[in-house]
């Protein structure tokens, strides 16, 4: 999928003007051959002019809102004059080139609308004096562009064409904020079972349109499933709709590691016309033989308030060929948190930041074991926790890491409503 946000280059037809600078001598055919000027039968014919006394030409481009959001209008003000006082100027051409990112909505004084977006406005002539003439042109910002690039030119009869440009931020909507996160097996066996799990979370706080999702397997990794099925399979890719503030759309892709070793990666994309694309990578290491431990971390809510209890669960298992000896599970804590209770017991204390388990040996055939933990949030409201688990065995065996973010809630105050009667 090719992003919305592509940078507007400078017109094909305004380089073909630039030309004509090293040469007055061309200029003239030219200009009978530009394509603007045989877009519209409504033109007259044309008779060249030639100048009076030496007239060059000053323009300049303003914009009334250098930083607007998509769906605000704009306008645009052109400024053109001779500046050579007592020449004259005939058959006086001014183009403006709009970026793909404006939308038309008016000029004044009316000007020539061209489909590829190119407005044209003429006079029979600029001067003698060197006042300013002014055009407005009114455009409308259309959604998922962060840059617009408008271009001038204004040309006449043997007068040297000038150019001015300008550029425009758009400002993103306030609290747009598109997270994607991807996560699999750091380590699998040739051939093995890889699963993907993509996460695109709004975090922002309106709500966001529109949401589509690209994951790019490499060549060699065949698709075997995906939940939700995908709309298109050339890139995968996933219409999300809307995605409110706190929202979140999972994705889950099942395929096969391929038979040589090494390391693959892939990568996903989330778009929104409201907000810059957002990647994410993963990569997996594919090995021939090997003990490869596996770790998730999961949560009883995605958010909860200070003085509620969260628990998590963890649950680990041996992915690999070999058994894994001496394994270790590590749980790092999110700070202003209580540990009340933990099954199995740690090695550490409950009131310890890192809860350590001694697993001794993980076989290959044994299913996945679960590690319980209850704690009581403390702490400020209106924040992260973040939780990290790691599983490392002997050395020469493959570890696993997770990570679990909940978020804890606002503080909100809730006043009594008191009904009286008169």
């Amino acid at each position: 999928m090719s992003s919305k946000k592509m940078t507007e280059s400078f017109p094909a037809r305004s380089i073909v003007t630039l030309i004509c600078v090293a040469g007055l001598a061309l200029f003239s055919a030219w200009l009978l051959s530009t394509p603007g000027l045989k877009a519209s039968s409504s033109l007259p014919s044309l008779t060249f002019a030639s100048p009076i006394g030496n007239p060059q030409f000053g323009l300049r481009k303003t914009v009334d809102n250098s930083a607007p959001m998509s769906g605000e209008q704009i306008t645009y003000t052109l400024a053109y004059s001779n500046t050579s006082l007592g020449s004259q100027a005939f058959n006086v051409r001014l183009y403006d080139f709009l970026p793909a990112g404006a939308e038309l909505v008016s000029t004044n004084p009316p000007a020539t609308p061209y489909p590829d977006g190119t407005l044209l406005f003429t006079a029979p002539s600029v001067g003698p004096g060197t006042g300013d003439q002014v055009v407005t042109v009114r455009v409308n910002v259309l959604a998922g562009y962060d840059k617009l690039y408008n271009h001038a030119l204004i040309v006449a009869d043997g007068v040297t064409p000038t150019v001015a440009s300008l550029l425009t931020n758009v400002t993103q909507q306030p609290g747009g904020q598109l997270s994607l996160t991807k996560s699999g097996p750091l380590y699998s066996l040739v051939n093995g079972q890889l699963v993907y799990t993509l996460r695109c979370e709004n975090l922002g706080d309106v709500t966001l349109s529109d949401v589509t999702l690209v994951d790019i397997l490499p060549d060699d990794l065949p698709l075997l499933g995906a939940s939700p099925a995908p709309s298109a399979t050339l890139p995968l890719s996933w219409s999300l709709g809307d995605l409110g503030p706190g929202q979140v759309r999972t994705v889950v892709i099942t395929s096969t590691a391929p038979a040589t070793t090494g390391a693959i990666t892939n990568t996903a994309a989330a778009d929104t016309p409201q907000t810059l694309m957002t990647l994410a990578t993963f990569s997996t290491q594919v090995v021939p033989t090997g003990a490869i431990l596996r770790v998730t971390k999961g949560a009883s809510a995605p958010a909860v308030r200070v003085g509620e209890q969260l628990v998590y669960t963890l649950q680990y298992w041996n992915d690999g060929n070999q058994s894994a000896t001496g394994v270790f599970l590590t749980d790092t804590l999110p700070s202003d948190i209580t540990v009340t209770a933990a099954y199995p017991s740690p090695v550490t204390p409950l009131s310890s930041p890192q809860l350590v388990w001694n697993l001794g040996t993980v076989s290959v055939a044994s299913p996945a074991q679960t590690i319980v933990i209850t704690a009581t949030v403390g702490g400020a409201w209106n924040r992260t926790l973040h939780n990290v688990a790691d599983v490392v065995g002997q050395p020469g065996s493959y570890p696993d890491h997770a990570e679990r973010d909940t978020e804890v809630r606002p503080f909100m105050l809730y006043l009594p409503v008191i009904m009286r009667q008169y």
